[in-house]
């Protein structure tokens, strides 16, 4: 699968020539309280083009809709993205569809990767959500009780292997948040407590907080050849 974006994309910041980007998704990409004031994953990409590209050459628009799955965002395509002209649109679902068909949902993703193109040709980015995260146990577990902790072949890890397998089907760049995710997981030796290693990344089980966002963010610097980190931090 492509590990970079067009270089049509990359061009036009490069030589200098004015681009926008629309991020469609649900609450992980609408700007919510989730993230205490901060900035989203969405205003962090906005703040590295900035710095590594200049001023006044990338308009980043924010188009996520709380609850939102890929067949409703379908249903808005036209007024919350294809109208704008966008150069690279950033489609993000994958966490509300879960509740439904995987295949309902591979098919209303792939409808969305060809009315993006058809459209006006613009680059399209796939990205996967994080895992559903355990909040640190609050009562002693019983011998012998495991805490739960998603594992591959939960619906979630479905949906995100099927965001991949779309986009490398389809031909699109793809950042697999949640494959990064579950990487952390037990680097420090699972501890009963908090199984996931994860939490702070949270503002609930299912929303990134502020440092989610972040972490977000660094995992989609690359594709866009920006640093990771921030003159600021």
């Amino acid at each position: 699968m492509p590990l970079a974006l067009t270089g049509e994309f990359l061009n036009k910041l490069e030589n200098g020539q004015k681009v926008t980007v629309v991020a469609l998704g649900d609450s992980i990409t609408e700007l919510t309280w989730h993230t205490a004031g901060r900035l989203s994953w969405v205003g962090y990409l906005q703040e590295a083009l900035f710095e590594t590209y200049g001023r006044n050459l990338c308009c980043v628009i924010n188009s996520g809709r709380c609850g939102d799955t890929a067949a409703e965002g379908s249903n808005r395509l036209e007024e919350d993205v294809l109208r704008f002209n966008p150069d690279l649109v950033i489609i993000s679902y994958g966490m509300n569809d879960a509740g439904g068909d995987v295949e309902e949902f591979r098919t209303a993703l792939g409808s969305l990767i060809d009315r993006v193109r058809d459209h006006n040709g613009a680059a399209v980015l796939l990205r996967t959500p994080n895992p559903i995260v355990n909040p640190p146990q609050t009562v002693n577990l019983q011998d012998g009780q495991e805490p739960a902790v998603e594992t591959a072949g939960t619906k979630q890890s479905l949906f995100a292997a099927t965001i991949v397998e779309v986009a490398d089907q389809r031909g699109c760049a793809v950042v697999d948040h949640y494959k990064c995710w579950k990487r952390l997981e037990g680097q420090r030796g699972v501890r009963r407590e908090e199984p996931n290693e994860l939490w702070l990344h949270m503002s609930d089980c299912i929303h990134p907080g502020p440092l989610g966002h972040l972490a977000f963010f660094r995992e989609l610097a690359p594709l866009f050849k920006v640093p990771s980190t921030f003159p600021w931090e």
